[in-house]
């Protein structure tokens, strides 16, 4: 199968990475360990990951941030985004054509207890607003 992956850049150096295979949709596949499942897909010329549930309309990258379920796919068995969960040897990865199986879990998660700490001031968010919102408690003189 053709690749789709830069293998010389005028630039910046190609790291050297460890070649595994995966099999998509039961077809083995190579793509390097710990990369993010969308890139193989992508590097092997995969472009739709499934279908929506609702209109059958194809599904693939869209954010590659974790923001929206675009690339959902199944790995091991278990719902993921692809562009959020990395690569692993002999992993099996399948689309997902409408609306996933979720597998079958009874169990009640075991929760450790929370610490608490006081602070004057806590800034949810480390985007524009909250770098901006701490910065401006630091010129107030406010500490944590």
């Amino acid at each position: 199968m053709e690749t789709h992956r830069i293998t010389r850049h005028p630039i910046l150096e190609i790291p050297e990475k460890k070649e595994i295979t995966f099999t998509w949709n039961d077809q083995t596949l190579t793509g390097f360990e710990g990369e993010m499942i969308s890139s193989a897909l992508i590097a092997n010329g995969i472009h739709i990951f499934g279908h929506h549930h609702k209109d059958n309309s194809p599904q693939g990258i869209f954010c590659a941030n974790g923001q929206c379920s675009q690339c959902l796919v199944l790995a091991d068995g278990v719902p993921v985004k692809s562009c959020m969960t990395p690569l692993f040897p002999g992993m099996t990865v399948e689309s997902v054509e409408g609306l996933p199986t979720l597998p079958a879990d009874d169990r009640v998660p075991s929760v450790a207890d929370v610490a608490q700490e006081p602070v004057t001031v806590l800034v949810i968010g480390g985007g524009p607003a909250g770098l901006a919102a701490a910065n401006e408690l630091g010129r107030q003189g406010v500490t944590p």
